[in-house]
């Protein structure tokens, strides 16, 4: 079976959850993830069947760490061919919003990256609203104007034993984004790769 394939990079601060938020999706009936926050590049890949159709699609997913020896090293984890991003934050802890912003900029210098979906997902111990948080609106509303982002409010999973089904909707929604957009940037480079060869 030749199932189609995205790769998702999950960026985030050191200890803010990024790899307990992939292990959640990826393994859903497991217990907490017991990888360090002090790990290398991790990866991990969930076959995804889009509702729709029941196509099953690979969704690979690379954990960049936020701390390295050497500042070179995530520059070379963004040139892999990454379809989407991930920037996980912490509601709780303000200071991962603007780590997030530099994220973001460390990324796009790689021109691979201009202009893929982003997710901006709202971690944190506390399920938080953010729409009514003035203080919160004001830290993410420039991200999402900025990077074009889509908010997916996961804030609170890491008290529960599994993802919640508003969770995993929004989620997988993202997927499909990326899904699409995969498909069409295709589609754009056949028909200029088309032209070229007129």
């Amino acid at each position: 079976m030749n199932n189609s394939t995205i790769r998702i990079g999950v960026l985030g601060e050191l200890g803010v959850g990024k790899s307990e938020l992939v292990h959640r999706i990826c393994h859903p009936t497991a217990g907490p993830c017991s990888v360090s926050s002090w790990a290398g590049p991790t990866v991990d890949i969930l076959d995804f069947e889009r509702p729709h159709n029941h196509e099953h699609v690979w969704v690979e997913f690379i954990v960049i760490p936020g701390e390295t020896r050497h500042p070179k090293s995530r520059q070379m984890v963004y040139s892999v061919g990454l379809d989407a991003l991930f920037l996980v934050c912490n509601c709780s802890i303000q200071r991962t919003f603007l780590r997030a912003a530099e994220w973001m900029e460390e990324a796009t210098q790689i021109g691979s990256l201009m202009g893929v979906p982003v997710a901006l997902i709202l971690g944190g111990p506390v399920p938080v609203d953010w729409t009514s948080n003035t203080t919160l609106s004001q830290i993410i509303n420039p991200l999402v104007t900025t990077y074009n982002a889509q908010v997916l409010d996961m804030s609170g999973y890491t008290q529960t034993l599994a993802l919640e089904p508003r969770q995993k909707q929004l989620i997988y929604g993202f997927f499909e984004t990326v899904i699409t957009h995969k498909k069409s940037d295709k589609r754009i480079r056949a028909g200029m790769s088309g032209s070229a060869a007129v």
